[in-house]
């Protein structure tokens, strides 16, 4: 297992935590489409504010996910959606990241299921067809699906050493009335990447791992043997760090 840290505050704030810890970073600027516009400009000031640590951390890429959606059934929504993601992959090869992620984007009820599942496979595989050959993973990110069967459905269609789910626990404890633990059992051949962060059920909180009602480090125990990566999205600065020496005394990580 490879911890990583969610990116959101400014680097000058996690530069200490990366020279400290043996942990990789996921950048969520190029979710911005302004970002993404400028990305060239972004790119050159992440190398700045990285300094001596470009190069040598490893880097991943939370792609844009605000309104954009894979199971459409408008062509010139599926365009935009594709433009968009395409720029932040883009992103990804330039700055030599080791993953993407992006949102599954499934709103329950709001959409057709069957409608859905005529549409998003066929984006994702079209969206991936000239990206087989690079060695850069694309994790699906669950959001506001209140069970995991349209994920796991999508799964049949496209899993393969590329293309997995990203499993966000937060989101499961926010919008799912089904355990983690089902949802890790479930799509436990499928899942390459989580997002961990705790809430107590109620909204998507993105607090520190001892913070909420989810037990972080026995779900963390379940995977810890794994090939598998995850990042930490925890939005209050203390509460990472908190979290960080949490998982570095329980065994999850290491030093520089």
């Amino acid at each position: 297992m490879k911890v990583y840290i969610s990116q959101l505050t400014e680097t000058e704030n996690i530069i200490d935590l990366l020279q400290k810890y043996e942990i990789g970073l996921e950048i969520v600027l190029f979710a911005n489409p302004y970002c993404l516009d400028n990305q060239d400009e972004f790119i050159e000031n992440y190398k700045k504010e990285l300094g001596d640590l470009y190069g040598k951390i490893e880097l991943g890429i939370h792609g844009p996910f605000v309104e954009l959606c894979a199971g459409t059934r408008d062509p010139l929504i599926a365009q935009v959606s594709n433009y968009r993601m395409q720029q932040a992959y883009n992103v990804a090869k330039k700055m030599d990241a080791n993953y993407i992620v992006y949102h599954n984007g499934y709103y329950p009820k709001t959409y057709s299921y069957i409608e859905w599942m005529q549409n998003a496979p066929n984006y994702w595989k079209n969206m991936l067809l000239d990206k087989k050959d690079d060695k850069i993973k694309v994790h699906i990110e669950n959001v506001h699906e209140d069970d995991w069967f349209i994920i796991n459905e999508l799964m049949e269609e496209i899993y393969d050493e590329k293309t997995s789910v990203c499993l966000d626990v937060g989101h499961v404890n926010s919008y799912s009335k089904i355990d983690v633990s089902e949802w890790m059992k479930r799509l436990k051949k499928y899942i390459k990447h989580m997002h961990i962060h705790n809430n107590f059920g109620e909204r998507d909180e993105h607090l520190g791992i001892n913070k909420g009602e989810l037990d972080i480090i026995e779900i963390l125990n379940e995977v810890k043997d794994r090939d598998i990566t995850i990042s930490l999205e925890i939005t209050d600065l203390d509460e990472l760090r908190e979290s960080l020496d949490i998982l570095y005394k329980n065994n999850f990580i290491k030093l520089r």
